[in-house]
């Protein structure tokens, strides 16, 4: 069995290799002949309409002259100045309103009796101690 294996893989080597010697490297004018080929395909391509590209010649427009593109925005600019001064639901208040101030002396009443509070909680144990092995086990 294994002779025979041996015998149709070197019929099998000889066959692959004769196929590959076969193929001859193209020549200048073969490669020539190529490029001119696919050059005169991607002219024609260039020139030919793709859905979804748009339309290669745009529609002609007739020509406005500088007057009329004056009188035109002359005719849009109150309205837009308009626009731009009124409130627009969704872009949010243009002017928050004002908070109202806290004088410095109950600010600071404030933050001592929060850190006594914090102070007081940590002396009873309630505040966990986060230190070097929170989190990991006692032996």
């Amino acid at each position: 069995m294994n002779k025979w294996m041996l015998i149709f893989g070197a019929a099998a080597l000889q066959l692959a290799s004769l196929a590959a010697t076969a193929q001859t490297p193209p020549t200048a004018e073969d490669k020539a002949a190529a490029r001119t080929q696919r050059r005169a395909a991607g002219a024609e391509a260039a020139r030919e309409f793709q859905p979804g590209e748009g339309n290669p010649i745009p529609d002609a427009r007739p020509k406005v002259s500088r007057a009329e593109r004056k009188a035109a925005r002359v005719a849009r600019k109150p309205a837009g100045a308009e626009a731009a001064r009124e409130f627009k639901p969704g872009e949010g208040n243009p002017e928050p309103e004002a908070r109202a101030r806290i004088p410095r002396a109950e600010r600071q009443a404030a933050n001592a009796a929060r850190r006594a509070e914090i102070r007081r909680a940590n002396k009873a144990g309630q505040i966990p101690s986060y230190g070097e092995n929170y989190g990991g086990k006692t032996r």
